[in-house]
């Protein structure tokens, strides 16, 4: 079993296998993008699992968990508009996937990086209109509902083609220089994750639930009648 690198390792390997350049630029956009997705399976464990988890959420706090939604999905389209940006904007370099092709060498790779790139900066379109006129700044004319420019309309399908075309840019790289695929869109959380929130929200309903029927049936244990504050 071959040993799992830490970061200061792996930002190492890369390093020394691509070049200085190429290898700090891959590493620290890698580490954006698995980020990227840990995020994004976060929103997908809580909002795109069942309807039966979203009747979970509605019940223990709605309005909450409105809010989580609304931000994560927000989020994670800001996060790929800024990958699919141009290498510099307002007199500043940028992190994004423009800068991997004009440090490859090799003319083959990076002609096959251009087209990946492409494809991705395309697959972002809607999420950066998103981003420039709603997220990142307010148009004036869409807050007053009076523009004849409406946004286009993005949905989890449009996050996750951009997901896939940003994943192919990185990817091609890994399998040039390692023969190796990275797993990104099955990201495992050292810690707890959505999934084990909903676990224990489902033991709180249930635990609520069996509390009121001892309420109703006049059979309550000590601290059924309690109301606890938020600690």
């Amino acid at each position: 079993m071959a040993k799992e690198l830490s970061h200061d390792e792996i930002r190492e390997r890369d390093i020394r296998d691509m070049g200085p350049d190429l290898g700090s630029v891959y590493n620290a956009l890698t580490n954006e993008i698995t980020w990227l997705h840990a995020k994004w399976i976060q929103y997908r464990q809580l909002f795109a699992c069942s309807p039966e988890r979203i009747a979970i959420l509605n019940e223990t706090a709605g309005h909450f968990f409105r809010v989580i939604q609304d931000s994560l999905f927000e989020d994670v389209v800001l996060h790929l508009a800024r990958l699919a940006d141009s290498p510099k904007s307002l007199g500043r370099d940028n992190l994004c996937l423009q800068r991997l092709s004009s440090l490859v060498i090799d003319p083959h790779l990076a002609g096959e990086l251009r087209r990946l790139i492409e494809a991705a900066i395309s697959a972002c379109e809607k999420l950066r209109i998103w981003r420039n006129r709603r997220l990142a700044h307010r148009d004036l004319s869409l807050a007053l509902a009076t523009s004849s420019d409406p946004l286009p309309g993005i949905s989890r399908a449009d996050v996750e083609a951009a997901l896939a075309a940003v994943r192919a840019v990185v990817l091609r790289l890994e399998s040039h220089y390692w023969n190796s695929e990275t797993q990104y869109a099955q990201f495992v959380s050292s810690g707890g994750d959505a999934n084990s929130l909903i676990t224990f929200l489902q033991s709180g309903i249930q635990a609520r639930k069996l509390q009121f029927q001892r309420l109703r049936e006049g059979r309550s244990l000590p601290g059924d009648l309690e109301i606890e504050d938020p600690v």
